[in-house]
């Protein structure tokens, strides 16, 4: 490692090349170190393979360097803004592939580059002569195979896991020990030397023991690895392949029946305190499999209930309301019963997979909590953790007029194999499925795990699968597999798709262990005739496929295929009271069947309403605020839990997106756009994940930090263009805009939208016709952005 005095030293040297491993947006945009070269990490560095590791083909990465300017004899300074860890990545990379020049990382990345007055960044590109770099796996290169790991565990070595802690706790090589790569910075640099060798050798990592490194996505790995050479370390080496079987063996148990008699246990025998001393902190990753989240504040969980197709009785509904009202409410400490300006206390959350979680829930209250559930037929198993997920299904189920299959049998069969099966509670990650039994795919079968929609064979109905869908990171639309399903053999499908998982799945490389990667790296036909040799009955192709398009939402008044109508209510980012709930399940109970429904858009449906008793619903003063007839921007929000609860929300996300749609529904009314729009749709994760869906989104925005020349704070990377009907993910466009300066970008792009697009040109079509500099243009020119005055306090 060198410092950012090093560098200012020895930057112009002839034989000393810089490198930004930033994205190429921030280092052309936001800055870089005069002189660097651009060699973004994702172009070096593939997290999309189980099997292969994470290190390029060394022809790819030759020609990744030559483009750089980069020869083999240079001196190569690398830096980023993440504390290191991809900057460490193309050095060991470099190292590996036989680079003879030396390698440092620039200890405090740019940051520590821009603490001094006099080092400025610059946006002007560095030109640089290709070069006639040649890459070569070394005969000595510092990496072992599973052998070399299972000798190491031996007494060969010290095995090293450089993940989190909680990762570490939930599956790990036997004997290996733990050192998550923050706790080797502060501040963002590397601590002090003194510091480093206390807590190494608390560990038992001495520079006489030979180390082997390994972790779930490499960067980690690479900057402990760098900063162990640094300390002076000669034998380190790691590992990148898969350990999942080893892994699997060692993993804790994951009983989701005796976890649940676990915590009814604890919730009359020292409650939250006494479990964790006793079960370890590692219990608290387990309790998701039982709907339990451990929300950022300490003993405090987000319970998570099962509501399979979305569908609700009236009792059940209520009981969830009644729950959230009196047990989801924030002590004192945190602000009580004004702990949120605007929902204040006691509420819930739709989510978008049909499920309802609250929050502030204490483990003394969980029992009694189930007992209420138990007593009306719901249940949180298996709401979250790595299992089959709670089913979803077209939330107008039963009701539409041009459904093929009525799905409710199918899913309730599917929800009802899977619960508390102990084989199928630990998969290698959580498991999506939906299904749709209309024409609409409402269930949106383009981002599951697997999808299914209806189709036909020699006249039977049934549905047509599609697999390996998804969002965060590395996105993929789901495949067509071209296999017909019937509707008695949907839970057999599963099932055999959750064995091959279990099989081919990995355990432990957590960054790569979705479904989707399996599709992609088998290829659809390859995991199609893999996936029956799990299965019990044969495939076949379907003679008709019967998905004409795809539906958004149900908001507002439909009729059903009895005649009645059901009401789709609007829930701006799906939080509301538990009274409110309760209320609504009530209504649904006095004027239709005694049914709520669900929808992926965090939504609830009121179905079975005769003529007199939905013109009394539409009267309903509950209906002022979760309206079946809201503006364009209230409809389509969508959001994620935020920063609020989650700890890896950046962004607050439920209180500013219910400001921004009022305040963006109010200007457009004013600028007499809202009834051209039917709903704009906005979603917002309060980070890099995916739970809001930004990817599907006229506007997608993912939480950051921002930071200028003037001030750092809260913002969001911004992307448009999402339509799913189209099987078209959001383009990213632009980062880390400043939060406040979102609504502007929203108007400022509609106004364009507006202005520019044809007859019957979706929003979708226009940002697809439409050049992305031209985009970035619109949505790059915020008003001008003045410095704070001096001493003022910027967060």
């Amino acid at each position: 490692m060198v410092s950012p005095s090093w560098l200012a030293a020895h930057r112009d040297a002839d034989s000393v090349v810089v490198v930004d491993v930033r994205e190429e947006r921030d280092y052309g945009r936001l800055g870089h170190v005069p002189g660097a070269v651009s060699v973004p990490a994702d172009r070096f560095r593939d997290p999309s393979s189980v099997a292969d590791g994470k290190l390029p083909a060394p022809d790819d990465f030759a020609d990744l360097v030559r483009e750089a300017g980069i020869n083999r004899t240079d001196t190569v300074v690398a830096y980023g803004d993440d504390g290191g860890a991809l900057a460490a990545r193309f050095l060991l990379t470099a190292a590996v592939y036989g680079h003879e020049g030396d390698l440092f990382l620039l200890d405090g990345g740019l940051e520590g580059w821009r603490e001094a007055e006099d080092r400025a960044l610059t946006t002007a590109v560095t030109d640089s002569e290709p070069s006639a770099y040649e890459a070569t796996l070394r005969d000595d290169a510092p990496i072992v195979d599973r052998e070399g790991v299972e000798a190491a565990v031996e007494g060969d070595a010290v095995v090293v896991d450089t993940r989190t802690a909680a990762e570490y706790e939930q599956s790990r090589v036997p004997g290996a020990v733990h050192l998550d790569w923050v706790d080797l910075l502060e501040d963002g640099r590397l601590r002090d030397e003194d510091e480093l060798e206390d807590l190494l050798a608390e560990n038992g990592i001495t520079p006489d023991e030979r180390i082997v490194l390994y972790c779930n996505t490499a960067r980690r790995l690479s900057h402990t690895f760098v900063a162990l050479r640094h300390l002076g370390y000669e034998d380190v080496s790691f590992y990148e392949g898969s350990l999942t079987d080893w892994v699997r063996a060692e993993a804790p148990e994951w009983d989701p029946v005796e976890l649940q008699e676990q915590v009814r246990y604890y919730a009359d025998n020292g409650g939250f305190e006494a479990m964790v001393d006793e079960l370890g902190e590692d219990v608290l990753g387990r309790l998701k499999l039982i709907g339990l989240y451990h929300q950022k504040q300490r003993g405090y969980f987000m319970l998570r209930t099962r509501a399979p197709g979305g569908v609700l009785t009236a009792e059940q509904a209520r009981a969830v309301g009644e729950v959230a009202d009196e047990f989801a409410r924030a002590p004192e400490e945190y602000g009580g019963p004004d702990q949120n300006p605007v929902f204040g206390d006691g509420y819930l959350d739709v989510t978008t997979r049909q499920d309802v979680q609250m929050h502030w829930i204490e483990i003394e209250d969980v029992a009694e909590i189930w007992d209420r559930y138990d007593a009306v037929g719901l249940s949180t198993m298996q709401a979250c953790g790595n299992s089959v997920r709670n089913v979803v299904g077209c939330p107008a189920a039963g009701l539409d007029p041009d459904e093929t299959v009525d799905i409710r049998p199918v899913v309730e069969r599917v929800s009802q194999r899977f619960l508390g099966d102990h084989h199928y509670a630990n998969l290698p990650r959580k498991f999506k499925v939906s299904v749709t039994g209309c024409h609409e795919d409402c269930a949106r079968s383009g981002i599951q795990d697997l999808g299914l929609t209806p189709a036909r064979k020699d006249g039977r109905e049934g549905f047509v699968a599609r697999v390996g869908g998804g969002l965060s990171d590395g996105p993929r639309v789901a495949s067509d597999i071209d296999l017909f399903v019937e509707p008695e053999q949907v839970d057999d499908l599963v099932a055999a798709m959750a064995d091959l998982f279990v099989d081919h799945g990995s355990y432990l490389d957590t960054a790569v262990n979705r479904l989707r990667f399996l599709v992609a790296e088998f290829g659809p036909e390859e995991f199609r005739d893999e996936l029956e040799t799990y299965a019990d009955f044969e495939f076949v192709e379907p003679d008709e496929t019967l998905t004409m398009e795809y539906r958004g939402d149900h908001v507002g008044v439909h009729e059903q295929v009895d005649g009645r109508s059901y009401v789709g209510l609007n829930v701006p980012t799906g939080r509301m009271g538990g009274d409110e709930f309760a209320d609504l399940a009530r209504l649904s109970g006095e004027l239709g069947d005694g049914e709520l429904r669900l929808t992926p858009n965090q939504n609830v449906l009121v179905p079975h309403l005769d003529d007199t008793e939905l013109e009394a619903l539409l009267e309903e003063p509950l209906l002022e605020r979760y309206s079946p007839d809201p503006g364009p921007f209230t409809r389509g929000i969508v959001t994620c839990t935020g920063r609020e609860f989650c700890n890896y929300g950046i962004i607050e996300t439920k209180n500013r997106a219910i400001r921004w749609a009022r305040e963006l529904d109010d200007w457009a009314e004013e600028a007499g756009i809202a009834d051209d729009h039917e709903a704009i749709r906005i979603h917002m994760s309060g980070c890099s994940a995916s739970c809001a869906q930004p990817q599907l989104g006229d506007f997608g925005l993912r939480g950051e930090v921002y930071r200028d020349d003037y001030e750092s704070g809260r913002a969001a990377d911004l992307g448009l263009g999402g339509d799913l009907g189209n099987d078209e993910f959001i383009d990213w466009l632009v980062g880390k805009i400043p939060i406040d300066d979102v609504p502007g970008v929203v108007k400022a792009t509609m106004r364009a939208y507006d202005a520019d697009s044809g007859p019957d040109e979706s929003f979708t079509e226009w940002t697809r016709r439409t050049a992305n500099a031209d985009l970035r243009e619109i949505v790059t020119d915020p008003p001008a952005r003045e410095p704070p005055a001096i001493g003022t306090e910027v967060s």
